[in-house]
């Protein structure tokens, strides 16, 4: 396992030269697709000669490292698409080229809801099932046909893995830089939430499920993280805290009441005053 931890080292060292040296993306995009290639093909032949010391560097593998220098070649893959149309397209279709894009991913997203949320809650108890090659091919996503034609190289979820991974890449290319946002108007105050954690969990499903947020669009994961750096919290396994709500034996929710009843009361009291 050292050597795979050290080539990814060494690989995401050589992709932030790349990044700074080369300005043209489609030039940049090119030369990392070369080197992702070749890292996963020195990755392939290393694993078909000495195959893995234990079940354990098996797991981590297709857990972390595979998936980690794949979802930067569906990235750029992306990314080179996306270059490659401001040719031909407007900006108003350049807009909607992206957003096809971005629902491309949050298809896969969708269709995988429970593996995406078993990955990004760093859970380990189907790990056995999602990332072990002789695992039950029952177990196969509807992303995963790679496997059959590849089974030395590749798991049931390893792709998903990789797109989850590669989502993140792509929103973080999209979203705004700070040095190019305006500041106008005084800055906004701090808010710190004071309720419980469980509480706070409560409110983010709440919000993702009745898609009040995007229409429904972003990932549980999304709003946890735009809340968190909202309300300043910070909550190491939100989904843990969610299974432990929903397995509640009395009413699983608490404070969804409190806001109805608090809502109501603020009604009466200005009622009150009318």
């Amino acid at each position: 396992m050292e050597y795979y931890i050290a080539t990814i080292k060494n690989f995401c060292h050589v992709l932030e030269q790349l990044n700074s040296s080369e300005p043209n993306i489609n030039n940049r995009s090119i030369k990392a697709a070369e080197l992702i290639k070749k890292t996963l093909e020195d990755f392939r032949t290393k694993i078909r000669k000495e195959g893995f010391r234990s079940t354990e560097d098996e797991i981590h593998f297709f857990k972390y490292v595979k998936p980690k220098i794949s979802s930067y070649l569906i990235f750029y893959s992306v990314l080179a698409e996306i270059e490659t149309s401001k040719i031909t397209l407007n900006d108003e279709e350049l807009k909607l080229f992206i957003d096809k894009k971005e629902r491309m991913f949050r298809h896969i997203m969708r269709e995988n809801i429970d593996f995406v949320q078993y990955y990004n809650a760093g859970l380990c108890h189907l790990d056995k099932i999602y990332f072990v090659r002789e695992a039950n091919l029952l177990s196969m996503s509807k992303n995963s046909a790679h496997q059959l034609t590849d089974p030395e190289f590749n798991v049931s979820h390893d792709l998903v893995a990789a797109n989850i991974l590669a989502f993140d890449l792509f929103k973080k290319h999209l979203s705004p830089k700070p040095e190019l946002q305006a500041t106008y108007g005084p800055p906004a105050p701090k808010l710190k939430w004071t309720a419980s954690k469980s509480d706070f969990i409560e409110l983010v499903y709440a919000l993702q499920a009745t898609t009040a947020i995007n229409y429904g669009e972003n990932e549980i994961k999304e709003i946890f993280s735009a809340l968190q750096s909202v309300f300043q919290v910070h909550i190491e396994d939100p989904y843990r805290i969610f299974i432990d709500l929903a397995n509640r034996k009395t009413a699983p929710l608490k404070f969804i009441p409190k806001l109805e009843e608090g809502f109501l009361r603020k009604v009466d009291e200005i009622s009150g005053m009318m």
